[in-house]
């Protein structure tokens, strides 16, 4: 049967990222002229770590000038423990955006089936939408790879209060589309938060690893091979 809806995880499913919050923070620090020694990384993670509920908590506010300054307040209290001057953060958190979304970053990249899967449903009047556990910056990520206008609704995991695989964000999802389980498809590469919270929300899904030769089944070696898989199932 032909869904009404189909949503995709994003990270490791249409995008391939790069970052890494402790691994980031120390080129930031080289952008803003800084020689940092790669263990300082740790130091940076653990700190985040701490704060991790917090960080939650605030990505619910969706206000983005809070949560550039949970960065920023982060990034000062990092520099402070490893001997470096507090005051060069807002350099730092002011290099961020080109390095994470500029024309020449490498940290997040586009997988080359994702347009030609999202063209072919888009052309059957498929309604598309984006479910990923992830912070407030999957917005920013999707508009810099020119493709946020491509899904209907994006779903950012700390922002909705609900990570997958928890049945709520998929239903979340289903009431802002206004469809049942049994008119939605999700796609991702996580077989517990992708596949089975999908399943356990009453959602059809499938599989991604492209490490795979061949699709069988639900899973599948390149997205596009999800147009065989909806006609056949």
């Amino acid at each position: 049967m032909k869904p009404l809806v189909v949503t995709f995880d994003c990270a490791s499913t249409l995008v391939r990222v790069k970052w890494t919050p402790g691994g980031f923070a120390v080129d930031c620090a080289r952008a803003a002229g800084l020689e940092i020694a790669e263990e300082e990384r740790a130091a940076y993670e653990k700190m985040l770590r701490y704060r991790w509920s917090d960080y939650q908590d605030l990505n619910q506010t969706r206000d983005p000038q809070i949560l550039d300054g949970f960065w920023l307040q982060l990034t000062e209290d990092w520099l402070r423990a490893i001997g470096k001057p507090a005051s060069l953060a807002a350099e730092m958190t002011a290099a961020a955006p080109a390095l994470l979304y500029g024309k020449n970053s490498d940290m997040f990249l586009l997988y080359d089936d994702v347009l030609p899967i999202v063209d072919i449903l888009s052309q059957r009047g498929i309604r598309l939408g984006v479910l990923s556990n992830w912070d407030y910056s999957l917005h920013r990520v999707l508009k810099a790879l020119d493709v946020n206008h491509r899904f209907e609704f994006v779903f950012a995991s700390l922002e909705e209060g609900f990570e997958k695989p928890d049945p709520r964000l998929f239903q979340l999802a289903l009431d802002r589309f206004g469809v049942t389980a049994a008119d939605a498809v999700h796609v991702g590469d996580d077989p517990l938060d992708d596949f089975r919270g999908a399943q356990d929300a009453g959602i059809r899904a499938y599989l991604i690893d492209r490490s795979h030769p061949a699709s069988r089944g639900a899973v599948l070696a390149r997205l596009t091979d999800l147009v065989e898989a909806l006609d056949r199932d």
